[in-house]
């Protein structure tokens, strides 16, 4: 039997209590720090994913109006027809989808009905919570809306807005590139492609107990009553949901605003802070307003 020589102390071999409690609370700043830091980065990457689906979104509106001479319908027809999602499916590598769907019936009837089940990640966006139709669990819905124009008053001109009230549901504006039982041309954006909104996204969930209303993404409209693949801009960004189903406010779960595709095909981001009448005149596509977002 040996023993430690006299004089010596005896040499530790493992940490003290103490020790290991401020390793354990160093380690803990750490990560507090460090994952603000990855959540933000996590949201920087899913913002530059939903960014790249507008710019698919805006370009294939181009090659379709270089195919067919106009834009797409927004939808068109008394009861439920499909909606221009999947009028811009050939342009969005999605051919195959598009020639088993059939155009002439409603997005519910005889071989359509099943697609309202499929999931479309290029009109979804990666930061939305909800990517279900809220009228049925297992249909998909979609995060990009046509924008119809504004409702309210041109701030250049001190003249209302053209729009269709007959509609319960708040209205069709009759300002943008989308309409019902319309349809627009390259040459109708007189205020100028990179100074009109072509698209914008409606991903948010809810907003201080205020809900929205998705609806399935191959969905059109009604005549006289509702869009469901488009919308008015008739409130500001990420604004509580209103009772107006055409109205319901364009926004996103990205922090500050939301994105657009404009008629050039590029994309911005548009804060909610911005100056609403900037927002309206972005909205209509020949309102000759003075304004722009630069």
């Amino acid at each position: 039997m040996s023993f430690p020589a006299l004089g010596r102390p005896e040499r530790r071999t493992a940490f003290t209590l103490v020790e290991l409690l401020v390793v354990i609370a160093i380690i803990g700043v750490l990560i507090a720090l460090l994952l603000p830091a990855v959540q933000q980065a996590r949201e920087a990457a899913r913002r530059m994913s939903c960014s790249n689906n507008l710019k698919q979104l805006g370009l294939a509106l181009h090659n379709y109006h270089d195919t067919h001479r106009s834009f797409p319908y927004g939808s068109r027809g008394a009861s439920n027809p499909v909606s221009w999602h999947v009028a811009i499916l050939p342009f969005i590598e999605q051919g195959n989808l598009f020639d088993q769907m059939d155009m002439t019936v409603n997005f519910e009837s005889g071989v359509n009905a099943p697609f309202r089940s499929t999931r479309m990640d290029a009109f979804l966006c990666p930061s939305g919570a909800q990517d279900k139709a809220d009228d049925n669990s297992a249909h998909y819905t979609t995060h990009y809306y046509g924008v119809m124009g504004p409702t309210g008053t041109n701030a250049t001109t001190s003249s209302a807005y053209q729009e269709n009230t007959s509609g319960a549901h708040g209205g069709f504006s009759k300002e943008g590139i989308w309409s019902h039982d319309e349809v627009r041309k390259m040459r109708d954006m007189l205020d100028g492609t990179s100074n009109t909104f072509a698209f914008g996204e409606i991903s948010w969930t809810e907003r201080n107990g205020k809900a929205t209303r998705y609806r399935p993404w191959s969905r059109g409209g009604r005549t006289n009553e509702f869009m469901a693949p488009c919308k008015n801009i008739a409130q500001p960004i990420n604004a509580d949901y209103t009772a107006l189903f055409n109205d319901m406010s364009y926004g996103s779960n990205h922090p500050g605003g939301c994105l657009f595709s404009l008629g050039d095909a590029s994309v911005r981001f548009v804060a909610e802070t911005v100056n609403y009448d900037t927002l309206l005149s972005m909205g209509s596509c020949a309102g000759g307003e003075s304004t722009t977002l630069d």
